[in-house]
């Protein structure tokens, strides 16, 4: 069974052999756990048999759990030291990038390599996607779950964009709030969907008309050098994620961009007060 995405925080486990035994006769694999070191590699493999002098090419045969669901960016072929910046990249994301990395993945572009996986990640602070953010949302009813729980995705966008509209809030406020009675929340998301504006996921959104950062903006060993030294200075000092997410100007801003288009559609339907 693949492992949850947010499981991945502490990297993943790949099984390595090597084809030079393997066309011999031999099986020769074991798994190991990334993130490691990349100058502890290579002692590692020798020390399990799986590299020597006259077999030296590795191979992965299997994987416990693929990350982000995408097994099409992994397979036998991929590269060792690729997989291990993967899993440091992964071990340096706090979970709410790692949800947001998720989103892209589901409702943006088609990844076919791994290097663009690794650029995605690398440049998760630039992807159009964003946190339900909202007034009260984490207030806790009777049974104890939070609005964010119990309301759908397409009431928690609309709360969202809606959040820091005064004017939105004032006419709804009028005649002690019947206006606000009649408004459909979940509605008014849905528009947003169907018109092609957003894609909505449990926690977060992606905003479709924004730019997305490009594939390969970045090579393997730009990647590679500067998740290296990062994690390593992590290690180093014990730390393992950084605080890193969209400020809440940049949510407010690009969920305004929606709101327009759809507020007057969704004023005449039914839903229940937030």
């Amino acid at each position: 069974m693949a492992k949850h995405e947010h499981d991945f925080r502490d990297g993943f486990d790949v099984c390595v052999g090597n084809y030079g035994y393997y066309n011999e006769g031999e099986l020769h694999d074991t798994w190991m756990h990334l993130p490691m070191d990349p100058d502890k590699i290579e002692p590692w493999l020798r020390g399990h048999g799986l590299v020597d002098a006259n077999h030296e090419e590795t191979y992965i045969s299997d994987y416990d759990g693929l990350p982000f669901r995408c097994p099409q960016v992994f397979d036998e072929y991929t590269q060792l030291d690729k997989l291990n910046v993967l899993a440091m990249q992964l071990t340096l994301l706090p979970e709410g990038d790692l949800a947001h990395v998720q989103a892209a993945i589901d409702y943006g572009e088609t990844l076919d390599h791994l290097d663009e996986l690794m650029n995605l990640v690398a440049q998760v602070d630039e992807l159009p996607v964003f946190d339900y953010l909202y007034d009260d949302m984490y207030v806790e009813d009777q049974w104890h779950k939070t609005c964010l729980e119990r309301s759908t995705p397409q009431e928690n966008y609309a709360y969202t964009v809606l959040n820091d509209d005064s004017e939105f809030w004032n006419i709804m406020n009028r005649e002690d709030g019947e206006l606000l009675s009649c408004f459909d929340f979940n509605r008014f998301g849905e528009i947003a969907v169907n018109n092609g504006y957003v894609d909505l996921c449990e926690t977060c959104y992606v905003d479709k008309r924004a730019d997305w950062p490009a594939l390969d903006e970045y090579s393997f060993e730009e990647i590679r050098d500067e998740t290296v030294a990062e994690w390593r200075a992590h290690i180093a000092e014990g730390v393992v994620e950084k605080p890193v997410t969209p400020t809440d100007l940049a949510r407010s801003a690009s969920a305004a961009a929606a709101t327009s288009a759809v507020i007057a559609a969704s004023a005449n339907q039914t839903a229940p007060k937030l």
